[in-house]
């Protein structure tokens, strides 16, 4: 009978220390899920980018040890958004491709949205609006699958409206509306009155959502980039008002949030609206110190060899500087004359044997294959022939599937790298690529054998009939 009795005490004990033990998880999961969710939010929104990406960096650790993939996934979402933040893209797209490789095998509606929405403002301010869209749609969609609708949502509304507001502005109120009944905070209150001020130009309305959203802040929020952006669009109200003096006022403490947060490069915008509130002024020497302030920052940005800089400015940069490697990976020119497509493959077929017989297609066949008319066609062509820098962007619109499927492939590719598919994708040469840009031919092979390392193209497979075939 004591032996019974020991046994049933053993058991007894392991089943307390396997209680204890599974308490004692739950605990740190929920500790962890505090600092990757609550603790990071505070950070981001203070721009302490150093405290936030260690703090990431210590989750991740303790989820691996505990195997906690949710918690991993977390984190790598979290670096990503931060270092796209700072402007490193690539880094970026290295922990979404992290994060999209453990959520893929989880099912969690949360992760797959949060996922998505990173990626859809990734792309976004990369230029590639309508890979953007999708993401976002996808973000939405998995967004409105939540039990409960979040904060998460609201900003994947939120982001739909910021998305079409230049294109669709019936459409874009809708969805800031949406964000605003889920998260009625300050700065989705001054989105409204934001967009008042600029599409319906209904003063009325502005002056209620941009006062209001004042009134909404946080003093958690105080100091963050939150109030900044609440501030500065109230300014905007002001200034339109003729109140110039007390618009100055708001966008000299949105810059000083700003500066506090490291948003550095959203700088020399407002500093240039405050130069022209003092030009309404008659203060010329007001105007004149901070239009040299947004100079200055502005020139230090160019210089500063940042890629989400290189991206926002290359219109200005490729204007300045045609010879600059990065303004021309950016903003790739084309063949400065251009009689016609027939002619246009004519002349390429005498220019390189290898893909001679690409060149010998018709106007139909382009058609056909590219998945764009002949109208589209000669558009990018001119578009190419004036150096625009929407040109990528244009190429998006004409035929979505392209990038789609190549960044299917290999996320990771920059929009330079974009801009050369869609050079060979239309049927340009190495030569006349070397010619437009400005390099020598021997570089530009060089690239062409990056890109078919990064997407997987075999050596024998010719370029432009892959690209044509996606």
């Amino acid at each position: 009978m004591k032996y019974v009795s020991d046994q049933r005490s053993v058991l007894l004990l392991c089943c307390i220390a396997i209680f204890l033990w599974s308490c004692n998880k739950k605990t740190d999961i929920n500790e962890i899920n505090n600092t990757l969710l609550n603790k990071n939010e505070k950070l981001r929104l203070e721009g302490k980018d150093a405290e936030l990406i260690a703090l990431n960096i210590e989750a991740i650790k303790q989820s691996k040890e505990r195997g906690y993939k949710k918690g991993e996934a977390l984190g790598y979402i979290n670096l990503a958004n931060m270092y796209a933040t700072m402007g490193q893209y690539k880094t970026s797209h290295n922990y979404l491709k992290s994060a999209s490789n453990i959520i893929n095998h989880l099912n969690d509606n949360f992760l797959y949205a949060k996922l998505y929405h990173e990626y859809g403002q990734l792309n976004y301010v990369t230029g590639l609006e309508n890979t953007a869209l999708s993401y976002n749609a996808k973000a939405i969609y998995y967004g409105e699958k939540l039990n409960e609708r979040s904060w998460l949502l609201s900003n994947s509304y939120e982001q739909r409206a910021d998305f079409i507001f230049s294109i669709n502005k019936d459409s874009a109120l809708i969805y800031y509306h949406k964000g605003f009944s889920i998260d009625p905070s300050a700065l989705n209150c001054s989105l409204l009155g934001h967009y008042h001020l600029l599409q319906t130009r209904n003063i009325d309305s502005a002056t209620f959502y941009n006062t209001k959203a004042l009134s909404l802040l946080k003093s958690s929020e105080f100091g963050t980039v939150r109030q900044g952006t609440v501030y500065s669009y109230y300014a905007d109200l002001l200034s339109e008002k003729k109140e110039y003096e007390k618009a100055a006022e708001f966008y000299k403490k949105a810059a000083e949030i700003l500066v506090k947060t490291k948003r550095i490069n959203k700088l020399p915008f407002i500093y240039q609206k405050i130069a022209a509130n003092y030009q309404k002024l008659n203060n010329k020497d007001m105007e004149e110190f901070y239009s040299s302030k947004a100079e200055q920052i502005d020139n230090t940005l160019k210089s500063s060899g940042n890629e989400a800089i290189d991206l926002s400015l290359s219109e200005i940069i490729n204007k300045k500087n045609k010879n600059n490697f990065n303004i021309i990976f950016i903003s790739i020119g084309f063949i400065t004359v251009i009689l016609g497509v027939s002619i246009f493959l004519y002349m390429r077929n005498k220019k390189q044997k290898s893909e001679s017989r690409n060149l010998q297609k018709s106007d139909t066949e382009a058609e056909t294959k590219g998945r764009i008319s002949k109208e589209d066609f000669t558009e990018l062509l001119q578009l190419a022939k004036t150096n625009d820098p929407d040109f990528v962007k244009r190429v998006e619109e004409v035929n979505p599937d392209l990038f789609q499927s190549i960044l299917n492939i290999n996320p990771q590719l920059t929009k330079s790298e974009l801009s050369l598919c869609a050079m060979i994708w239309l049927g340009f040469s190495s030569k006349d690529i070397a010619d437009i840009t400005y390099i020598q031919h021997r570089s530009v092979q060089t690239k062409k054998g990056r890109l078919r390392k990064k997407l997987n193209i075999p050596s024998e497979t010719d370029l432009y009939s892959f690209f044509t075939s996606l």
